[in-house]
């Protein structure tokens, strides 16, 4: 799968360069405006949270912050869904929603695994609790440094690093509170008919094809 994505990777790079070469010699655009991208700062700063992100992940740090997730819930759905929804959101806000999604996708499946109750119960909340985190701060998501960017280009003040946490503080707290009174009655209950019976191997799997 990884190499797959890879290929996939690598291929879109081809395309987009042989279109902006396509548009220089065309004339649509000159010199300066085909490799103006290079050096945008928002391009540069994206960048900048695929490195952060895959460093950490590298560096096994998303794990640790997993395996601690796991080891302080215990058995308690409560205890789990804070710690898992606000751990998130951290991450969302420095690393980006995608990154600290799939980080805990796995982590989040055995412990739901271990606590004999639904993934689907808990993998919801991770995704809400995920993408609230992502207006914590500028590095949360692409659309957050987009948006600043043109309101810069448009006169007006960009927004600070932590600027956007006054909308995303009380959305992450208001996500927390409507799943921990009503997740139980609202979240689907969904069994899986592919997960194994013996889960030894079952982590090593997920963090494959995550």
């Amino acid at each position: 799968m990884r190499r797959s994505q890879s290929l996939l990777g690598l291929i879109g790079l081809i395309l987009v360069i042989f279109g902006a070469l396509a548009l220089y010699f065309t004339g649509v655009l000159d010199a300066h405006e085909t490799l103006a991208g290079l050096g945008d700062p928002v391009v540069v700063f994206i960048a900048g949270l695929f490195v952060v992100s895959a460093g950490l992940e590298a560096t096994g740090v998303t794990t640790w912050a997993g395996q601690l997730l796991v080891k302080k819930a215990g058995t308690s759905r409560t205890r789990l869904i804070v710690l898992m929804m606000l751990l998130v959101a951290v991450m969302s806000g420095l690393i980006g929603l995608i990154g600290a999604t799939a980080a805990l996708v796995p982590v989040v499946i055995i412990a739901a695994m271990r606590m004999g109750r639904s993934p689907s119960k808990l993998l919801i909340p991770l995704a809400f609790g995920s993408s609230a985190g992502a207006l914590l701060t500028l590095a949360g998501g692409t659309v957050n440094v987009v948006i600043s960017r043109t309101a810069e280009e448009a006169g007006l003040r960009p927004f600070g690093f932590f600027e956007l946490a006054g909308a995303g503080i009380p959305l992450v707290i208001g996500i927390l509170v409507i799943t921990l009174l009503l997740g139980d009655k609202l979240l689907p209950d969904r069994a899986s008919n592919t997960l194994p019976t013996d889960f030894s191997a079952h982590a090593t799997t997920l963090v494959e094809q995550y």
